[in-house]
């Protein structure tokens, strides 16, 4: 088992047993550390106020919220526009205006200036992120397209986890019916397709129906996707 792997492995397991604020922080900061990062932060974006959960220095952590930086952080700008993760740096962002400019040097104070964000869409309007950074030892040079596919799909698993157990949003996710694309993923899983071959059927990546199984299995209460498959095939909400 590759480094990766494990790393991720760990970290999903991390995820099954988290219960509160402090055991989802520690698992992604775990996670953070053994891609070569330094802090995390994930920020939910729901009514009536930003979430935020993060490792980052809490003078940094407070200052954001208070002054209402989400509205120009330009790495929550490129994550609303972008469907992909991405890596970022002063270099690659587009910092146009004068208070960017000071958001991205206020950061660099508390020796935040690289890292990777995951933008994750949600039902009824719901937007979240999932980040990494570090200092400038974290070299974007170094982040091969397997950490990068490998961070897109621990943000898929936080965000499902987090809305799930957390209940950062107006409506428990538990609470929240199930989407036609997380049922035709329970649709087909029930069929016998394997992950990549729903993939291939409904015209998505993988890492897409990992993340509508996900939401699916957390909306069910279910603890595995076979569970899932037989709750929503108890309830009528897929056919057998």
């Amino acid at each position: 088992m590759t480094h990766l792997n494990l790393a991720f492995r760990d970290f999903v397991d991390a995820l099954e047993t988290a219960h509160d604020k402090a055991g989802f922080k520690n698992a992604a900061d775990r996670l953070a550390a053994r891609l070569g990062y330094r802090w995390f932060a994930y920020l939910g974006f729901s009514e009536p106020a930003l979430k935020v959960l993060s490792s980052y220095p809490s003078s940094w952590a407070q200052q954001y919220v208070e002054r209402r930086y989400e509205a120009i952080d330009p790495i929550v700008a490129t994550a609303r526009s972008s469907q992909r993760s991405f890596q970022w740096d002063r270099r690659t962002l587009r910092l146009a205006s004068a208070p960017q400019q000071r958001f991205f040097a206020e950061a660099a104070k508390f020796g935040i200036h690289c890292g990777a964000t995951v933008p994750i869409r949600g039902g009824y309007g719901r937007f979240a992120a999932f980040t990494v950074a570090g200092n400038r030892d974290a070299s974007l040079e170094h982040r091969s397209t397997e950490v990068m596919d490998t961070l897109q799909l621990a943000g898929l698993y936080y965000h499902a986890h987090v809305y799930a157990k957390l209940q950062l949003g107006l409506t428990r996710l538990a609470d929240a019916p199930l989407t036609q694309r997380e049922r035709q993923c329970l649709s087909w899983a029930a069929r016998g397709k394997k992950m990549p071959e729903t993939a291939k059927v409904l015209g998505i990546t993988t890492r897409t129906v990992v993340f509508h199984l996900e939401n699916a299995r957390s909306k069910l209460g279910a603890s595995t996707v076979a569970q899932a498959v037989a709750e929503a095939t108890h309830r009528g909400l897929i056919l057998s």
